[in-house]
């Protein structure tokens, strides 16, 4: 075979690997974006939907653990701890609140972690998460306006609560980049079931239709999804995953206004899209200087 022949057919396969990563991270996004359904559809307290999610994420990713484990430290116990904080405070808000109001406020995680890396490691804030920051921060405070006064306010703080709770977890996971990802999330999981157990202890029960729910979303909502990113990201960078995975946010609310009928107040969707779209500038930024470089 001619090396031009050969060449053409290392694109086509390179271009081929690309795509199926690209497919599998917005899957993973699709799937992640039916947590709101899921809850919504569930009577049961929100710690105990916490517990068994992560109950049954833990056993689907005790298949992909390695055989050896790093000796837990504290940036594992920060992470573990945060973790359950975080999706606690999520399942909380989607009770309290709209899907829409928890997603989109879960999502100022990222902005969250400017200012945390800013503080407490001195790195520069650019001008590009800058922009990033007033632009959420306005989302934030719409959003806020919106349900002062409503019964959702709650809601919202707790939400609100969740994106600073993940942006904690999120800078802990630079501390821990040797970990498999399928272990850390097997862990994580793991140890989040471990600290619900005695809160939960007495309202573990669960009807034939809800333990389906629960299973499938600790398997098919959280489990496959990680798995899915995970392997993505081995072709694809941090940054266009970033873009790809903002899909959750549009989805998530949209899902449950089609099944549930729960629609997005004004303030809700001025302020998501603020968040949304200033993560997918910043994003789209550091991509496009990526490629540049």
């Amino acid at each position: 075979m001619s090396r031009p022949a050969t060449a053409f057919n290392e694109i086509t396969a390179s271009d081929q690997h690309l795509r199926r990563a690209r497919l599998s991270l917005l899957f993973a996004a699709v799937l992640w974006s039916l947590a709101g359904i899921f809850i919504k559809f569930l009577s049961i307290p929100p710690l105990t939907i916490v517990f068994y999610r992560s109950l049954f994420a833990s056993l689907f990713f005790a298949f992909f653990v390695r055989r050896s484990i790093a000796v837990p430290r504290v940036a594992l116990l920060v992470a573990a701890l945060a973790y359950t904080a975080a999706i606690s405070a999520f399942v909380s808000a989607n009770k309290i609140t709209t899907a829409a109001n928890a997603i989109a406020l879960q999502y100022t995680a990222p902005m969250f972690v400017f200012m945390i890396v800013h503080f407490l490691f001195g790195e520069k804030i650019t001008g590009a998460s800058w922009i990033a920051l007033v632009l959420g921060m306005l989302g934030i405070a719409v959003i806020c306006a919106g349900s002062a006064g409503q019964p959702d306010a709650a809601g919202v703080m707790i939400a609100l609560l969740s994106g600073l709770l993940f942006s904690i977890y999120m800078v802990s996971l630079r501390f821990l980049k040797e970990f498999n990802p399928g272990t850390l999330t097997f862990l994580n999981n793991l140890v989040c079931c471990l600290i619900l157990l005695p809160l939960v202890g007495s309202e573990l029960s669960l009807s034939l239709k809800e333990g389906w729910i629960v299973a499938v979303m600790g398997v098919v909502q959280l489990g496959i999804p990680y798995w899915l990113f995970s392997k993505g990201l081995e072709q694809i960078s941090v940054q266009e995953a970033s873009l790809i995975v903002l899909i959750e946010p549009v989805l998530n609310p949209l899902w449950v206004a089609l099944i549930v009928g729960e629609l997005p107040s004004r303030a809700t969707l001025i302020g998501g899209i603020c968040i949304v779209g200033s993560l997918a500038f910043r994003y789209l930024r550091s991509s496009l200087n990526s490629q540049t470089v």
